[in-house]
Parts: structure tokens; sequence; C-alpha cells
């Protein structure tokens, strides 16, 4: 019909003209229908063929388009991926993480939202996302499907000029009457390192609190005091004016991923999830991360 000959349909189908009278002679008796008639040695459509052609044309056109949409999503061409993070992975390894993604993926659409780490775990538990990126210990997501991408020690913070900026390690007695930036009251890394202190006797003058890395970094530089950050946010760090140092006894920030029960495509998420474990990893210092 497409070709108005026999040999056309065979050129078209690369077979050969014999084929094609076999195949339509078979259809004809399999739906009853005389399709074509002989007339001076070539087919004619008749009026049923005529009525059955645009059926049959619609009905190709959609396996085709199902083949290409099954196509796509093979190559990942198809899909979104909606992203919730907590500030210091988000100003970190996951810029660079979505750019070499979607570079591989032109056709990918990625959303992210920036949250605090419990946000995150609540966006992801009521399936507002499907991948949420927290500082959370893997017990404290009380979610099934989760892992940690990362363990990594937590490093000192000292502007460049103070007499603790040679130092290889920090103790918490180098800490002493300083004056300190904290984590903000309640957060898990303000315990850990308050109770370090405790336990060694140390008194630090804690003058200002904020519950984001990346402010306590701009809060030391401009000289409110020493800290203890992770060490994600420090390796952010482009300036010259501070100094990072291993903490000890060490403190370890697990960077977590948590992946939503909704339904998002796995041929999508799980090269996204390596990439992303392979960015974090490139970024932080080998002596800081703790093998898992």
């Amino acid at each position: 019909m497409v070709r108005k000959s026999v040999t056309g349909a065979a050129e078209m189908l690369e077979v050969t003209q014999p084929v094609v009278t076999r195949l339509v002679a078979d259809l004809e008796e399999r739906i009853g229908l005389t399709l074509f008639s002989r007339e001076k040695g070539r087919l004619v459509p008749t009026a049923e063929a005529a009525l059955l052609f645009t059926d049959v044309h619609q009905s190709l056109v959609g396996i085709e388009r199902i083949a290409n949409a099954a196509s796509n999503i093979k190559t990942l061409k198809l899909g979104h991926i909606e992203i919730a993070t907590a500030p210091n992975m988000a100003h970190s390894f996951l810029p660079r993480a979505i750019a070499s993604f979607t570079k591989a993926h032109p056709d990918v659409l990625i959303t992210m939202h920036m949250h605090s780490s419990a946000t995150v775990l609540d966006m992801v538990a009521s399936d507002r996302c499907d991948l949420g990126f927290a500082m959370v210990p893997l017990k404290a997501t009380r979610h099934g499907n989760s892992e940690i991408l990362v363990s990594a020690k937590m490093v000192g913070v000292v502007p460049a000029a103070h007499r603790l900026a040679n130092r290889q390690t920090l103790q918490p007695e180098d800490f002493e009457g300083e004056r300190f930036v904290s984590f903000s009251p309640l957060m898990e890394a303000r315990t850990r390192i308050d109770s370090i202190m405790i336990s060694h006797g140390v008194s630090r003058r804690i003058n200002v609190e904020t519950q984001v890395s990346s402010v306590i970094i701009k809060l030391v530089e401009s000289g409110a005091g020493l800290s203890i950050i992770d060490p994600l946010t420090a390796a952010g760090y482009t300036g010259g004016h501070l100094r990072f140092i291993p903490f000890e006894p060490k403190v370890i920030s697990d960077y977590s991923i948590v992946i939503s029960q909704r339904n998002s495509s796995t041929l999508i998420l799980k090269p996204f999830i390596d990439n992303a474990r392979r960015e974090i990893r490139a970024m932080l210092s080998p002596h800081l991360i703790v093998k898992n």
C-alpha cells in the first residue's frame, strides 16, 4: 500500500517478490478478506484493504513509539530524578556529580531541593523525592533502603596565623580556653564534640552557634574563634586563610543516601548513585576516609 507495488514492497522489506505475494495471500486467508485484486499482473487494493490500512498504520506507529520509548529508557534518555540534600552536600560534591551525570545523560532532568538532614529524611519517607543525601548515621535513618556513601573524620579549623596552624593533629587539650564556634545544640556533631571535651576536662569559650558548616568556616575566617567541622565542607574551601587539621580522638561524619520507595526507574538511579559515590570519595582526602 505504501510502495504501490509488489516490487517496491519487496525492496522496502529486503525480501523477494514471491515472499511478498505469499505473505499477502497468507494474510487474506487468515482474516477472511480479499485485500487485493489482480489486474493485468498488478495487485490493486480493494475497499476493504483501504479501510484496514488506516488501522494497521496507526498500530504500526504505536508499536514504533513503544520501541523508541523502550530504547530511550534503556539508554537513560528519559527520566526525572528528584533529590533532597543537606546543605554541605549540596555545596560540595553533588554539583560535580550532577554535572558529570547530565553530560553523559543529557535528557535526564534532575531537581535538587536543599533542606536540613532531618527534613531530607522526612521527604524520602513520605515519597516526596527519589533520593535523599543526609549527614546522619545509617542507624538514624530508620529507612530500609539506605546506605552510607562514605564515612570520614572531622577536622579542626584554625586561622593560618594561629599558634596551632602547623600541627599535624589537634587534641582536645589544644582547645583549652580558646574561643569556639560550635554547632547548634541538639545536633549530633555538637553532642559528640561536647562529650569529648567534657571527658578530657577541656573548657572552651563558645561565642557563636550555627547549624551550617559552611557558615562556621566563614566565622572562623572572620576571627570568631576555632572550630571542628565535617571534612567534606572543609574540602570545598578554596581560600588561603584557614588550616584544616585532623582531630583526635576521631569524630566520624557519615554521609548517607536514602532511596525512596516511590516508583522510580532504577535504570536511572543506580548509575547516578554510583557517580555520586565516586565524586564524594574523590573530593575527600584519603587519610580522612574511614573504611566502611
